[in-house]
């Protein structure tokens, strides 16, 4: 048996110590020269590796598989291979038999229900069944190196699982955002029509309304709420109804401000890319609102024709410059010059978001410009 403990390692020499005469395997010496190189190779390898050997498939193992048998070791050394693994012998019976027929046999991560620890244990093993035949070709046993694979296919299932439920929960979030976004659709929706009402409601309070001064605040305020209406009708049509697109909203107020061709006709309007919050978007459009009707109303006295210009461009950094400018007279109106309500409203809504509000006069005509953070939404 000097092949068989050659390496000095604790199979060995529990091979070396096993009565072997009261099996049908015989004394060591007895043993095919085959056999023993065999278990020379296995017994000197960490790889996991074990033989079965003659009519009742008696097995031998090595230290890497002695720690696969876990508590079936030592007493599964010189039994027969079925009796060792009886509660996986209905897996084993056909890979064996195939082997023993002389067709060498690869499997991979395949699943064993084990009891050797004591309970039962869902395993995996890739393996290979290779035949060792005797001098006269016959098969006389089986050769089998193998690896345990439990760890790596277990954490590859956790990991699948993992992925699925991440899945899910992206799926999920996609259908809670869609439904926000259909809901936020609809109560803009619901805002728009209720803003409606309060301007038809005022519309149908001015017709009766003699008073100029009177009437014209009414008008006033019809135009303010109407300014706020247009920014959830373009949120309720709008993909996203948290963002307000100012180009086509800026340039769909001008056009609802210049109530005749003529005035259109004056209006320019120079909007660059840019995207804003709701809160922001009203906040603007009130200021916007104020700042036009104001030219529209004063800027040219006599109905003296002149441009009317409404910008919202991109400055250096993080800022937006809107700049409301006209080549009249300016506010001629004192109220509005003052400290008027259109003026603090301005104020207020400046205030809001956080912008520095300058007004100038000069020969040329008259200009408002707010400067204030981009702060574009992602």
């Amino acid at each position: 048996m000097k092949r068989v403990d050659a390496s000095g390692q604790q199979m060995a020499a529990l091979v070396r110590g096993h009565d072997w005469s009261s099996t049908p395997l015989g004394s060591t010496d007895a043993w095919p020269e085959g056999l023993k190189l065999l278990l020379s190779i296995m017994m000197g390898s960490h790889q996991p590796m074990f033989v079965i050997w003659g009519d009742e498939h008696r097995i031998i193992y090595n230290d890497g598989y002695a720690e696969i048998l876990a508590s079936k070791h030592p007493a599964a050394l010189g039994m027969p291979f079925f009796e060792v693994w009886h509660e996986i012998r209905t897996d084993l019976e056909p890979i064996v038999a195939q082997a023993m027929g002389g067709e060498s046999v690869f499997m991979s991560d395949i699943e064993l229900l084990m009891h050797r620890k004591g309970f039962p244990e869902e395993t995996h093993f890739s393996f290979s069944y290779t035949p060792v035949r005797d001098p006269d070709g016959s098969v006389v046993g089986i050769f089998c190196p193998c690896v345990e694979t439990t760890g790596l296919v277990t954490s590859q299932r956790r990991l699948l699982e993992r992925e699925r439920d991440l899945s899910e929960a992206l799926a999920a979030r996609e259908t809670l955002l869609a439904e926000k976004d259909v809901l936020l659709a609809e109560v803009n929706h619901r805002v728009k029509n209720s803003l409606q009402l309060v301007v038809s409601a005022l519309s149908l309070q001015s017709r009766r309304i003699k008073d100029p001064a009177t009437k014209a605040a009414f008008e006033q305020a019809i135009s303010r709420v109407r300014a706020i209406t247009s920014v959830h009708e373009r949120l309720y049509k709008s993909d996203n109804p948290l963002v307000v697109e100012m180009k086509t909203y800026l340039e769909g107020l001008a056009d609802d401000l210049a109530v005749t061709q003529e005035m259109r006709n004056r209006m320019k309007v120079e909007v660059d890319d840019v995207r804003m919050r709701t809160e922001r978007a009203i906040s603007l459009a009130i200021i916007v609102n104020e700042l036009v009707t104001n030219c529209l109303k004063y800027a040219y006295p006599e109905d003296r024709p002149g441009p009317i210009v409404l910008s919202l461009v991109k400055r250096d950094g993080e800022m937006l410059e809107l700049t409301v400018a006209d080549e009249g007279v300016g506010m001629l109106n004192k109220e509005e010059s003052g400290g008027g309500l259109g003026t603090r409203l301005v104020a207020t809504m400046a205030g809001q978001l956080e912008a520095a509000v300058d007004r100038s006069a000069t020969q040329a005509g008259f200009t408002v410009s707010l400067v204030f953070s981009r702060e574009e939404p992602a």
